[in-house]
């Protein structure tokens, strides 16, 4: 479904992305691993036409390449994505932000939009607050609507950075069910980024890890968290594999 390779990306003289390269399967859940300044979000940033990457870089979905399209035909193409820090839009509600998410990849009636926006904040557990206005939402209630706005434009392949940041262990639960839910009932293809190594090893099927901006290692949830180089970069240099695997 994606297959993307030799990503590169330089700030002045930080290498933030080193000749980046995977494949995602469609279907797949997908794990983004590594530690702060690792790469992940520059990867999102990236594949999603926010920042361009350096030349001679391949970032191909569903058969089509996607350098220099910019973030809205990319989001028509089939790409949601969710940010590291909430960003609904202030001053409307609940259900405006929701089919405001739609908007550039749909072309249904505004009625429509509307009745697809209720159906997804019932599925996010946010039904009855269709006309609340976004600032009074908690943290937790913003990450769902994080995610119905990125499932409102319908793709194909969902990319979520940080989903559970901020959230109690309950809402970490919750959020788990949902994102499970949305994979298996939309079909959805899903990549990634979180630091809740529990949370994050029990839902993916798959690993790719980062370390200043390489890919150290990738395979199976149970293979990464006993791989000396992910250990040493991500959980510290004295740790050991037993116990990373039991904190996963």
């Amino acid at each position: 479904m994606l297959e993307v390779a030799n990503l590169n990306k330089h700030f002045g003289g930080l290498h933030a992305l080193r000749d980046f390269a995977c494949t995602v399967q469609r279907g797949e859940i997908v794990g983004i691993l590594g530690p702060n300044g690792a790469g992940k979000t520059t990867l999102y940033n990236l594949l999603t036409g926010f920042i361009p990457p350096d030349p001679g870089a391949r970032i191909v979905f569903e058969g089509h390449s996607l350098l220099r399209l910019p973030p809205h035909r990319i989001a028509a193409r089939g790409i949601s994505r969710t940010f590291q820090l909430c960003r609904p839009f202030t001053g409307l509600t609940v259900l405006e932000n929701v089919v405001v998410g739609a908007l550039g990849a749909q072309r249904e009636p505004r009625a429509d939009l509307r009745a697809r926006g209720r159906e997804l904040l019932q599925r996010v557990g946010l039904a009855g607050r269709e006309d609340v206005p976004v600032d009074v939402l908690s943290y937790g209630d913003q990450r769902r609507l994080e995610i119905a706005r990125a499932l409102a434009a319908r793709p194909r392949l969902l990319l979520l950075d940080e989903p559970f940041a901020g959230l109690g262990s309950g809402e970490m639960a919750e959020l788990s069910a949902l994102i499970r839910q949305v994979h298996a009932q939309e079909g959805l293809t899903v990549v990634l980024i979180e630091h809740k190594l529990r949370e994050f090893m029990s839902l993916v099927q798959r690993v790719v890890a980062l370390d200043f901006g390489a890919v150290i290692a990738q395979g199976a949830p149970e293979e990464i968290v006993r791989n000396p180089a992910v250990i040493e970069a991500y959980i510290g240099r004295d740790a050991h594999a037993p116990e990373a695997a039991h904190a996963a």
